[in-house]
């Protein structure tokens, strides 16, 4: 027999290993994958993390065959046209910074995978490929050859499976800690003299309850310490694992020497009470979800038809076989089967290819498609999966993204560990002069009651009660990021048209030639195709006179920051301004809408009306630069002069490039931009912005370029929002004060040996309980 580990997967090898490039493996299917690695430029992979490989099952080539049945593969997959399919699989063998590695270069390994994306905390890997060049089946046999299979059984039982081995662990624990100081009862007592050989027999039983609870309730925290150490690091398992060891070794010394049970119990209580914590915090960390769906968080909507009546709905109302309406820009929440007779469909938010695809009568249309021209009718065929959408959002990948606040915390945690570990030193330097065999137990209790757990939870926590904070208020943040973000916004941009300015029907006036009926109707279709706020605008003013026209348009185009054309019932239509409809504008101060209807023209005139509350808060916003980007004419630059600061700057007839190019400028000057805008038609600025805010009227749809949507009616109260956002630096601040009470009076009784290492353990978890309770308190009491 041979004590070899095998190099990639760290098996032990039973008989004769396979010898591969200096290398030893226990099997074929090891040597394999290391060969397949090391062909591809891919040998890091063991020096991230040593023998972090996973071994590949004896798979056959049928094994995945039932993926390729049509009905199978169509639940499976998430997108698929001509050149890609992309499937979202639950990889349960993921559990090291090496797999992330491996799986995010399996294009590398593979060529028929297009892009590998890794949701750690989920083992989830969502991959897009070529199914020209390999099928499902394939790719998930490729999984399965490089160690990773992947599971399509029952993920809630799988995942209950996991649950139940971390309450075996605490189980074990449990049992050996209330044993333990069952036979250790005499000695609490004193009378442990009076009876040496039954002293001496219930600490060996000791020893012998506690040895499962070192190799199995412990491991996790052994293997953890390992891997920050082997990167010459810190993690907050290392003064456990330390603590654990010198508590542990101590203990069975005194054992062995016959010198009683030494501190067995408290051994047995701190592994216990830190299976206890961190069961506390896992269960935390999932109630939070921040890789979440939206479930009942964002208020997602589309328009459904109901008896050829528009009504908004939230996504969760549509039920198969409901029929939808979709504007042009509108991103599809839920695979569909076209009705209108052809569609154009930018799948760039799924798979982040922005060619159109032409798409006929009957056919299927995945969700995350974006329709580009003239609205369209869909029959559900799915209902909406809220979660896909979101996630589509987040994987958006953007030169913004940061995590600072996350990682100046983490320095900070590590610097507090080398500062508990300097203090552990200097205390055993101390008592080795006062009472030596103090030393083990005031070491361990030190490392125990200084561990920085409640600090690291404070920021997750406080930051996902703040999303949900600002939730209910009417603001919809893309993730957490974007609040660190938002906390350092020194100048505001906004929008005029449809953010500051309403959409009201009261205020549209049409001047023109005379327009009969279906010539009005040809206007109210092409509108209707349309999400910007005139059109939109139009549309309500239209309706209001009895025009409710379904007719289909034919050749519609939007040229973004200038107009919409389409041909209904032989009529041309154009909207937009003078110069795409080909009119001399005689009066340059009015907001309008120019149109020409076959060979009649006119124009649609806005009389601005602010959003009620926008005066009072560009008042309250004093402490921001603030800016107007406009691209109307300057008829109500009065207007606006009057309601913001007089520093403020006020710009019109400006393009989306010119708004885009506004932003980069502020940007370079080191200015941090929040833009607020339509999400649509100002994507380009709101994606420049460090966040950019999308002012949604009555329809919330997903914006690929925006961070946040805001509720119209709420824009009046950002300034409270922006508010409650910095308010989370006050709580963590308020976090870390009280980490730091707690470990210094913690300390100065662990020092002093007035704290025994079991109420240690006992503190750890219950200063994480009450962080989690103060920042929730703080946070709901925020007015």
């Amino acid at each position: 027999m041979s004590e070899e580990k095998c190099y990639h997967c760290s098996d032990d090898i039973i008989g004769k290993p396979i010898v591969f490039d200096t290398h030893e493996f226990c099997c074929n299917g090891c040597k394999s994958v290391y060969q397949l690695l090391r062909d591809n430029n891919l040998g890091n992979f063991y020096q991230i993390e040593k023998n972090a490989g996973v071994k590949p099952s004896e798979s056959n080539l049928h094994k995945y065959a039932f993926l390729d049945v049509e009905a199978i593969r169509a639940k499976t997959i998430e997108f698929e046209d001509e050149s890609t399919v992309r499937v979202n699989l639950y990889l349960p063998a993921i559990h090291c910074s090496s797999c992330i590695y491996l799986l995010e270069n399996s294009p590398k390994i593979e060529p028929a995978i297009q892009s590998c994306q890794l949701n750690f905390a989920k083992r989830e890997a969502s991959i897009q490929f070529d199914p020209t060049k390999i099928s499902l089946s394939g790719l998930a046999l490729f999984l399965d050859k490089i160690g990773y299979a992947p599971n399509f059984g029952n993920r809630v039982q799988n995942e209950k499976s996991i649950d139940k081995q971390y309450l075996y662990k605490l189980g074990v624990a449990g049992f050996a800690f209330g044993s333990i100081m069952l036979w250790s009862f005499p000695e609490y007592l004193g009378v442990e003299n009076d009876n040496p050989e039954f002293r001496n027999f219930t600490a060996y039983l000791s020893l012998a309850v506690s040895i499962p609870v070192l190799i199995y309730s412990a491991r996790e925290y052994f293997v953890s310490a390992y891997k920050a150490l082997k990167f010459k690091s810190l993690n907050l398992d290392v003064p456990i694992t330390i603590g654990i060891i010198a508590l542990y070794v101590q203990s069975a010394y005194s054992i062995l020497a016959g010198e009683g049970p030494g501190y067995m119990d408290s051994f047995a209580g701190f592994i216990f009470f830190l299976l206890i914590g961190k069961w506390f915090q896992n269960k935390t960390y999932k109630m939070l979800s921040f890789e979440r769906d939206y479930t009942s968080y964002f208020p997602l909507a589309i328009t459904r038809l109901t008896n050829n009546e528009e009504e908004i709905v939230e996504i969760e109302a549509l039920k198969v076989d409901d029929l939808i309406l979709l504007r042009n820009e509108e991103v599809l929440p839920s695979d569909s089967i076209l009705v209108s007779e052809e569609a154009k469909i930018d799948y760039s938010f799924v798979t982040g290819e922005s060619v159109p695809v032409l798409k006929r009568k009957g056919e299927f249309i995945y969700a995350g498609g974006k329709l580009l021209g003239q609205r369209i009718t869909l029959k559900v065929q799915h209902e909406s999966n809220r979660s896909h959408l979101t996630r589509l959002w987040n994987e958006i990948k953007s030169e913004k993204e940061t995590t600072s606040g996350f990682i100046y915390q983490n320095q900070l945690s590590y610097y507090f560990l080398i500062a508990i570990f300097l203090i552990a030193l200097g205390a055993s330097i101390g008592w080795f002069f006062i009472d030596p065999t103090q030393i083990t137990r005031i070491v361990v209790a030190i490392l125990i009651v200084a561990c920085p757990c409640a600090l690291a939870l404070s920021a997750p926590f406080t930051f996902g009660n703040i999303m949900r904070l600002l939730g209910r208020r009417g603001l919809y943040l893309k993730n957490t990021n974007v609040i660190e973000r938002m906390n350092s916004i020194t100048d505001i941009v906004f929008d005029k048209t449809g953010t500051l300015t309403s959409g009201s029907t009261d205020k549209v006036e049409l001047i023109g030639d005379e327009l009969q009926f279906e010539e009005k109707n040809a206007l109210y279709a092409l509108c209707n195709s349309s999400t910007h706020p005139l059109s939109r605008g139009i549309v309500n003013y239209l309706r209001s006179q009895g025009v409710a026209s379904k007719d289909e348009i034919e050749n519609f185009q939007e040229s973004q920051g200038k107009g919409i054309s389409g041909s209904i019932n032989g009529l041309d239509v154009n909207l937009g301004s003078p110069s795409y409809c080909n009119i001399v504008n005689k009066d340059s101060t009015e907001t309008a809408s120019y149109f020409t209807v076959g060979n009649k023209k006119g124009r649609f005139v806005f009389s601005s009306e602010l959003r009620i509350g926008i005066p009072e808060l560009m008042n309250r916003l004093s402490n921001y630069k603030l800016h107007v980007l406009s691209g109307d004419k300057d008829k109500d630059l009065t207007l606006l002069k009057s309601i913001f600061p007089h520093e403020s700057v006020i710009l019109f007839e400006q393009s989306p490039a010119d708004k885009l190019n506004y932003i980069t400028n502020l940007s370079l000057e080191g200015k941090k931009v929040l833009m607020v805008g339509d999400g649509l038609n100002d994507a380009g600025a709101l994606g420049k912005a460090d966040v950019g805010i999308a002012v949604s009227e009555d329809v919330f749809r997903f914006t690929p370029s925006s961070d946040a949507i805001i509720e119209a009616s709420k824009l009046s109260i950002l300034d409270q929002l922006l508010s409650i956002s910095n308010y989370s630096k006050t709580v963590l601040l308020v976090c870390l004060i009280f980490s730091l009470t707690y470990n210094i009076i913690g300390l100065s009784f662990a020092i002093s040996g007035n704290l025994s290492p079991l109420v240690a353990a006992i503190l750890m978890p219950i200063s994480s309980i009450t962080v989690v309770i103060l920042s929730t308190f703080l946070i709901q009491g925020k007015k």
